[in-house]
């Protein structure tokens, strides 16, 4: 009765919180080269954070100095599986808020942002995160008092949730992290460090790699998460919605700076779209039975808690074969 009492406290719980959770995303599949590699394959889905079916997986980060923000809740887990890739395939992430449907928000239309990729050699080290592709504010509003053009609402979510880059030409063989990035800045004319109420909201996700092939070449020094991104960013801070107030205390800024490095100079200059195969997998997410609220890990089963831990992230320093699914 205790365990099951424990688990109606953290249902009720995560009732109280899941309110506030607006169309939050992250990455539900990858196509390589336009073929479906199937419903969470190879990615680090971020942990729930309640029991089902109250919990959910897309909370954004906020803290830039946690360890969050380099693959999101338990992104030190592995996955089973590992998608092999050839240098210069297209990558296809297919990013969704509920569920892989044509009629999903994938993100609020409020959450305007850039969107970056990174890569990484797996597992990842200090300034190991190399910049691949990025796009931010690309456009102006058509009409007065519009936010503009932004790659999170106008270009990924208007396309379905579709997020294209390539694999570097020639890169050289092994085991990689690609760390894919939507950020939303409709709070974040205020720094979450003097506003936790507020803030910018980034959703990382990162994804197994295994690149195949005979190329040589590879990733140069890069940046580390958390540390790529600092707290007076102007990509961190900054008024999305400025030009659409009649009345502001400063100019608005009309240009956007995307946080972070520059893309590296060995990415490739273009990541045009690319046909895309059927779905394969579910649509949705399968129930769960593991979830994690200030940073204590609790599983269940048949509606009764099993126990509980405390999670501190164990990132290795030597790749590790993932284990197989039971």
């Amino acid at each position: 009765m205790k365990l099951q009492r424990s688990l109606a406290a953290a249902a009720a719980a995560a009732t109280a919180f899941v309110e506030v959770a607006q169309a939050h995303c992250y990455i539900y599949s990858v196509y390589v080269n336009g073929v479906d590699t199937g419903t969470f394959e190879g990615i680090r889905t971020p942990a729930y954070n309640g029991p089902a079916p109250y919990g959910y997986a897309n909370s954004p980060v906020k803290d830039l100095d946690s360890i969050d923000m380099r693959c999101n809740v338990l992104g030190d887990h592995q996955v089973p599986h590992t998608i092999q890739v050839q240098p210069g395939d297209n990558l296809t992430m297919d990013w969704h808020h509920d569920a892989r449907t044509a009629t999903d928000e994938v993100i609020a239309s409020s959450h305007h942002g850039p969107a970056m990729v990174y890569l990484s050699p797996d597992p990842p080290a200090d300034n190991s995160f190399v910049k691949i592709w990025e796009e931010g504010k690309y456009a102006q509003g058509e009409r007065e008092r519009e936010p503009g053009k932004w790659a999170t609402t106008s270009d990924i979510a208007a396309s379905g949730g579709k997020m294209n880059v390539r694999i570097p030409q020639g890169l050289k063989a092994g085991f990689y992290l690609l760390r894919a990035e939507m950020v939303g800045l409709h709070e974040a004319d205020a720094s979450y460090l003097k506003n936790p109420m507020r803030g910018a909201q980034f959703y990382p996700n990162c994804v197994q790699l295994e690149v195949l092939g005979d190329g040589e070449v590879e990733l140069p020094e890069g940046v580390s998460f958390p540390g790529a991104y600092k707290w007076d960013d102007p990509g961190v801070v900054y008024d999305v919605y400025c030009s659409t107030k009649t009345t502001t205390t400063a100019p608005c800024t009309t240009t956007y700076e995307i946080p972070g490095p520059t893309v590296w100079s060995g990415a490739w200059a273009a990541t045009p779209s690319v046909e895309l195969g059927a779905m394969s997998g579910a649509s949705r997410a399968a129930s769960w039975d593991t979830w994690i609220v200030n940073s204590v890990v609790t599983s269940a089963s048949a509606g009764a808690v099993l126990g509980s831990s405390t999670y501190e992230p164990q990132w290795s320093t030597a790749y590790q074969t993932p284990a197989p699914t039971a």
